[in-house]
């Protein structure tokens, strides 16, 4: 089997307007740019790849034809290499991680339809389904319990805060009324994004209230690049220290923090750092270490090439899910999500062939143009 095609189709969607607007939930709206990126094999097997902000160039899409045309999709491991070695020469100036990323995962897409089989599945699966966090789409301090609330009435007992650039005094106030209107029962975590506000000694102080407020996590408590920071701020605290998803070169960096015991928890996503294949690699090295290896939330195929990465893998706790949680396509060109929430808190996987998508090829129209 042989790749015979690669075209890049960019349409125009027409995002809806969603039942409810309001500031705790905005929601873009209008018409948008829409990547569907295809790789064709002579058998007829496709695998695909769609996102708003990928935006390919033609320049892109040339060197994917050059590196992929001719060769056999299912040497995906080959591919990723030779796609890696442009990387690196690409990465700073153009963000070439995300045309990496896309391309791995259209070409397990392709895998999985071929032999009929979900992603997760061709990994070699470890489970069907997981429980998820709600992450905090909140921007008022009243925001926040109520996401909490609404939470427990979905049978979703873990709930991740982004403060939002609030300093240390207005975030551990808010983690703490957090904890009184989660109770004890409720997973909490605290994701400061590597908040450049933050001082190390705020990043201490804060973590300190975690601890007794018994935090499940502290994410990203100041820049993954102050290495010496997160060391201080791990031998300090109780609280797992949960980084590394914004290093530059994804899987080659997540060794050194490992070995110099920077976190506890690794952090990784399928489209930050250059698709399934590598997050796979980290996701068993931290396993080896003895580690958990914890997903980032991403949109749409990203965000669902995370959940069948995290059903091939044992040592995840958690998938990540932005509250309130999608019950319908919410505006994404398919027919139905690939996946669906239980009242119990767990998110169940697709078992349609590769990553579950059916596109809604009749909404979309005809692209306006192919590369």
């Amino acid at each position: 089997m042989n790749i015979t095609e690669v075209r890049n189709e960019v349409y125009m969607w027409e995002r809806p307007t969603p039942k409810v607007v309001t500031p705790e939930y905005p929601y873009p709206v209008g018409q948008a740019p829409l990547d569907v990126l295809r790789i064709i094999a002579d058998d007829g097997s496709e695998g695909l790849f769609f996102r708003t902000d990928i935006n390919l160039s033609e320049s892109n899409v040339d060197d994917i034809k050059r590196l992929l045309v001719g060769k056999d999709p299912l040497d995906r491991e080959r591919h990723w290499h030779d796609f890696w070695r442009l990387a690196r020469r690409k990465i700073r100036r153009d963000g070439y991680m995300k045309v990496l990323s896309y391309v791995d995962m259209a070409l397990w897409d392709l895998a999985g339809k071929k032999f009929g089989v979900p992603v997760y599945k061709l990994m070699g699966a470890y489970r069907d389904k997981i429980k998820i966090y709600a992450s905090s789409n909140a921007r008022t301090f009243q925001g926040y319990l109520d996401e909490i609330d609404s939470c427990k009435q979905h049978g979703v007992m873990a709930y991740k805060i982004h403060p939002g650039g609030r300093n240390a005094k207005e975030t551990i106030a808010l983690c703490t009324a957090a904890r009184e209107t989660g109770g004890d029962d409720m997973v909490l975590m605290l994701d400061n994004a590597g908040s450049r506000i933050y001082t190390r000694e705020d990043a201490l102080r804060v973590g300190r209230a975690l601890d007794r407020l018994d935090y499940f996590w502290y994410e990203e408590p100041i820049p993954d690049y102050d290495i010496e920071g997160l060391i201080m701020l791990r031998e300090k605290l109780d609280v797992p220290i949960c980084a590394v998803e914004n290093i530059l070169t994804g899987m080659y960096d997540v060794p050194e923090y490992i070995l110099r015991r920077a976190v506890d928890i690794v952090r990784c996503d399928t489209r930050l750092y250059g698709g399934i294949t590598p997050c796979k690699k980290i996701a068993d090295l931290c396993q080896v270490f003895g580690m958990q290896c914890e997903i980032h939330a991403a949109t749409s195929m990203c965000e669902v090439a995370n959940l069948h990465l995290e059903c091939a893998m044992k040592n995840s706790d958690y998938h990540e899910l932005f509250w309130p949680a999608p019950t319908t396509p919410r505006g994404l060109p398919i027919i139905e999500l690939p996946y669906h929430l239980d009242n119990e808190g767990y998110l169940h996987i697709s078992q349609k062939p590769g990553l579950g998508f059916e596109m809604d090829w009749a909404a979309l129209g005809e692209p306006v143009r192919i590369m």
